[in-house]
């Protein structure tokens, strides 16, 4: 098995296990991807209580039926005439967060973790623009990330979105040809650019980086190429 054939299949158990990682857990950070009403809270004041959608809350506790307690930290409000008779969250108070919204859908659903500070993962460039010959390649790069995630967006209570400037490396298979004939060799990538996530439910990245096979002959050793990405998260 080749490195880049072994780093693949780590990659794949990598994302196949954070797609299932989906359930609510208890002390990490959600932020609701839409507006929810009818919290009670565990006070028992007989009040029905509305958080805003982006509003973001930590899991307290999960309960023997399934049910969250939760406390928020970070409310939105509106002066919408629709909302004039809520009342909104407290940041002094836990609520009981169904398991199931309105007997349909599920919380963990309607709920994404909100990760901010330090964050590392799985990169895939699927293609490159190498810019010395303005030519687009298939040489895909897998490798790994890090940076620093911000939310500056969820400041508003109607859109919000992730952005974390990172630098990776990894690897790739390029094609080098050598007295006119072409080899696939493996070639020590590294790149720099930014991902914006969770975007109206689309992910954007744009990454700047150099390939080095260790060959002065090859023509794109060492030059710059940069590529995007768009993808859409599926519900």
């Amino acid at each position: 098995m080749t490195v880049f054939s072994l780093l693949t299949t780590i990659l794949f158990f990598t994302l196949f296990s954070a797609a299932h990682a989906d359930d609510l857990k208890e002390n990490n950070i959600y932020r609701l991807g839409m507006t929810i009403s009818k919290l009670k809270s565990i006070e028992g004041d007989g009040l029905e209580y509305t958080a805003l959608k982006n509003s973001k809350f930590i899991i307290i506790k999960e309960q023997e039926d399934g049910n969250f307690i939760v406390r928020f930290n970070k409310i939105h409000r509106s002066n919408h005439e629709r909302y004039k008779t809520e009342n909104w969250v407290l940041y002094d108070k836990a609520y009981i967060l169904p398991k199931k919204i309105n007997g349909i859908l599920e919380a963990s659903a309607i709920s994404k973790e909100s990760i901010t500070g330090l964050s590392a993962g799985p990169l895939i460039v699927p293609f490159k623009y190498r810019i010395n010959d303005n030519s687009i390649s298939g040489d895909a790069t897998i490798g790994f990330y890090a940076g620093t995630t911000f939310e500056p967006g969820c400041s508003k209570s109607n859109w919000c979105f992730r952005i974390t400037p990172l630098i990776s490396a990894g690897i790739s298979q390029v094609t080098v040809i050598n007295n006119g004939e072409s080899e696939n060799k493996t070639s020590a990538t590294w790149a720099a650019g930014f991902l914006i996530t969770d975007w109206s439910d689309m992910n954007i990245g744009l990454i700047f980086g150099q390939d080095r096979v260790g060959d002065k002959s090859w023509t794109h050793e060492g030059e710059t190429w940069f590529s995007f990405m768009i993808g859409w998260q599926l519900k």
